[in-house]
């Protein structure tokens, strides 16, 4: 399940998450076979490296099915979890445009179906029916707004309130409704988390568990389930300086602005 009403919201069901190249292709009416088609399988296992960081490779994968996560290297020489992509999205294709060594890192989260296709096929296929072409814009600009949103909302602000945010997006984006609350996906550790908003891990286990206390989140066997998207909201909205409590208190008069 995806989508979202405005930064984050309730779920709903469509074929491919929204934003990516195939639901922007569903949206334009070009028929999915036109790309599913190129190329040839591919399965990753969890943790299996897909693309790698300075290689000089120019193929493009389209993902099927799971998730992928893209890391990049910081200037203090560090791994840092830069965005996640998902089922309808492709990875890769800027080096298949540029021919430059790869930017970044990506790794199956879990176990990822994928066609590997050449850049000869992509580039075909992506320059030819101006509908293809307009699909693939949108899609461009869809995950240009989604950094925009990450950078201005996910790394500024107390660390609670940041991961806040952090979990209510990728809920919204990618969650699966399940009985006891909206499973978030995927599924990141306390590390990937913290780099993710910029933060340290041991502030993150603290955030975690401040949540956990508050009843908005549960946590066990590595998943996270928002339980209370109304009380993670109220530690979404902390500013720098807030006391210990005060936005909980505030969401249950409902006097959060």
């Amino acid at each position: 399940m995806n989508g979202k009403a405005g930064a984050w919201g309730r779920p709903r069901a469509v074929p491919w998450h929204e934003g990516t190249l195939l639901a922007e292709m569903a949206a334009a009416g070009v028929a999915a076979h036109s790309l599913t088609t190129l190329g040839t399988p591919r399965v990753y296992g969890g943790g299996e490296t897909m693309i790698m960081a300075g290689a000089t490779d120019t193929f493009v994968l389209l993902l099927l099915d799971g998730f992928a996560k893209v890391t990049a290297v910081d200037a203090t020489g560090a791994d840092v979890l830069v965005d996640i992509r998902a089922s309808g999205d492709v990875v890769g294709e800027l080096a298949a445009f540029d021919g430059a060594p790869r930017t970044a890192t990506v790794t199956a989260a879990h176990q990822v179906s994928a066609r590997r296709i050449s850049q000869r096929d992509w580039i075909g296929w992506s320059t030819g029916a101006p509908d293809a072409q307009l699909a693939v814009r949108r899609s461009l600009a869809h995950r240009s707004r989604v950094s925009v949103f990450r950078r201005l909302e996910l790394l500024q602000g107390p660390i609670a309130a940041r991961l806040a945010r952090a979990v209510l997006h990728l809920g919204a984006q990618y969650g699966e409704r399940l009985a006891e609350g909206l499973l978030v996906r995927p599924g990141l550790t306390q590390p990937e988390w913290a780099e993710f908003i910029g933060g340290k891990e041991r502030s993150v286990q603290k955030a975690l568990s401040r949540f956990s206390d508050a009843g908005a989140v549960s946590r066990s066997r590595g998943r996270l389930i928002i339980r209370s998207e109304f009380a993670l909201a109220a530690f979404a909205a902390e500013r720098e300086g807030d006391r210990p409590g005060q936005r909980r208190a505030a969401a249950r008069r409902g006097t959060v602005r």
